[in-house]
């Protein structure tokens, strides 16, 4: 019979631990939350390589800026950071539509909205001779996130 009071005395502390020893007291407790601070210093949001060259996205004060290889990242992208590479749906490869014999293109997600790495704007970058440009064309007015994707007619855009 100690056992089962026992077992039920420790029921009981656990109770009361959980829920506060003055039941009385209904005021919430106000505890200021701390919250994360956003990098300020430029940083690396993404890498990836793709048709033989080593591509990062850098947030950089809100813009995204591209590097290329070693080289100091100096190529402004359209979107705002957090700024990502396209991946194939259901992988974490990089997108790369090859477009003709001698140039691919993948793509750059930014202008972040609802969702991890999901935007409003999405740029191409067309990888020829080893040079990685950022096409003209930008695709706004739709929700895109990173692990998505995007269809073929979509890439073709960016090639023009």
């Amino acid at each position: 019979m100690a056992c089962p009071l026992t077992r039920l005395g420790s029921v009981s502390l656990l109770l009361m631990a959980l829920l506060g020893c003055d039941a009385n007291n209904k005021e919430p407790e106000h505890q200021a939350l701390v919250l994360p601070k956003h990098l300020n210093t430029p940083h690396v949001s993404d890498q990836v390589t793709a048709a033989g060259l080593v591509l990062a996205l850098w947030d950089d004060g809100g813009g995204c800026k591209l590097q290329v290889g070693k080289a100091k990242a100096t190529i402004w992208m359209k979107p705002m950071a957090s700024c990502y590479f396209m991946k194939s749906p259901g992988s974490s490869q990089v997108q790369v539509y090859q477009h003709n014999k001698t140039t691919s293109i993948v793509a750059v997600v930014g202008t972040p909205v609802k969702g991890q790495r999901c935007g409003q704007e999405v740029q191409g970058l067309v990888l020829k001779n080893g040079t990685a440009t950022p096409s003209a064309y930008v695709m706004q007015g739709s929700v895109h996130c990173a692990d998505q994707g995007l269809q073929n007619f979509q890439y073709d855009l960016f090639a023009k």
